[in-house]
């Protein structure tokens, strides 16, 4: 009955006080502003972005679900579909893109061409494609060259929760089954190449074995025969003592920030740093269990949503994260470099003293570029200095 698609709406299906059913949409950018209208369908789905609504219903005596695309601004109806088979997830992959995940296939409909009807993109397969699955998640990379389906499904009666990821070549028209339960792209610095990565991100737990890993690699660079081996890194995730069979609900990279935050069914949130794997945080950040979660563009975090209603936003403190890493994780031996490597390549501040010795070394070797850009990249300002 809520679905949440970005961090700009938040949409319930609820009671009007006269017992008819209407959809509350509530706007994050705007105060938390709530408007709510009259709805006959079982479900509906903000745009990440723009004020699109879809929604998805069902006819009695027609198989499968309907899908209806509004522009709430101007109050076009985008787009009508009638599918002939059930819908069992939908999501926004882009702002006027919307994914519809079927019994059997996954399709992508781009609503801004008029009179434009859903395309399919590939079939589910292997675990994915039993009726005992349940999809949980979809993702596309920005090129749409890569997609993501994952589900969760249970051997034990839910003792233990299995996920099961898709990971489908849009261009080579080939799959890779993995065993994990959320993952995400990103285009993120993750080298000093100065280009961003195109990576993905999953969270892995194979069948029948307690050790769960974090794995980010680069799926967009060329390879071949002598060219350079693609970034790709994993490390084990440790999970909670008290939890040890928690899993993801959602995985997401930061962009802004070149971490990664997983936030778990059991309400832990981890962070790691996406060069390296390294855990640099995990806490406990709700008693009660989460069942979704997203990105949020604004802040380069994310938001939860728990069963009890309860939306949390988490982001990276600026101020403190880089002297937190250097400081307080002394279990960590290269945490000077982690710390380093992430305030140069995403302008944080808390490295004065690093990029005061860097600079140093590129003066004294007569380096006069790399010295410059060393001292354009200390955000403080340290090294702008009349002396420098």
């Amino acid at each position: 009955n809520l679905t949440m698609e970005s961090d700009r709406w938040i949409s319930v299906k609820d009671t009007a006080a006269d017992g008819s059913a209407q959809v509350v949409v509530v706007d994050m950018h705007n105060g938390n502003a709530v408007n709510r209208r009259p709805m006959k369908a079982d479900a509906s789905l903000m745009s990440p972005l723009d004020n699109i609504m879809a929604l998805k219903g069902s006819t009695e005596g027609t198989p499968g679900n309907f899908v209806q695309v509004f522009n709430l601004d101007t109050k076009d109806k985008m787009g009508v579909y009638q599918s002939p088979t059930n819908i069992v997830f939908w999501k926004w992959i882009s702002p006027k893109v919307l994914a519809l995940i079927c019994a059997e296939d996954v399709y992508h409909w781009n609503v801004e061409v008029p009179n434009s009807q859903p395309e399919k993109v590939f079939q589910r397969a292997g675990k994915l494609a039993e009726a005992g699955t349940q999809i949980t998640n979809y993702a596309v990379n920005a090129q749409k060259s890569w997609c993501l389906l994952t589900g969760i499904s249970t051997q034990d009666q839910g003792k233990t929760i299995d996920g099961n990821m898709q990971l489908y070549s849009v261009e080579r028209q080939q799959q890779q089954m993995l065993e994990g339960h959320a993952g995400s792209f990103a285009n993120i610095t993750v080298t000093d190449s100065g280009s961003p990565s195109g990576v993905i991100a999953f969270q892995e737990r194979k069948h029948g074995q307690p050790t769960t890993k974090l794995h980010i690699m680069d799926i967009t660079a060329p390879r071949g025969e002598g060219m350079p081996v693609p970034f790709k890194v994993n490390a084990e995730i440790q999970m909670p003592p008290e939890a040890p069979q928690d899993f993801a609900v959602g995985l997401h990279v930061s962009e802004k920030y070149g971490v990664v935050f997983m936030v778990t069914k059991g309400g832990y949130l981890f962070i790691f740093d996406a060069a390296t794997a390294t855990m640099l945080v995990r806490t406990k950040v709700t008693q009660d269990s989460v069942f979704l979660t997203t990105y949020s563009y604004q802040t380069g975090g994310c938001l939860f949503v728990t069963r009890k209603g309860l939306v949390t936003s988490v982001k990276v403190n600026e101020a403190s994260f880089i002297g937190f890493i250097m400081n307080n994780l002394v279990q960590i031996s290269n945490r000077q470099d982690i710390a380093f490597n992430l305030a140069r390549r995403f302008a944080l501040p808390g490295a004065d003293e690093l990029f005061q010795r860097q600079f140093a070394q590129y003066f004294a070797t007569g380096d006069y570029r790399n010295a410059a850009l060393t001292a354009g990249r200390c955000k403080s300002g340290a090294l702008r200095t009349e002396q420098t």
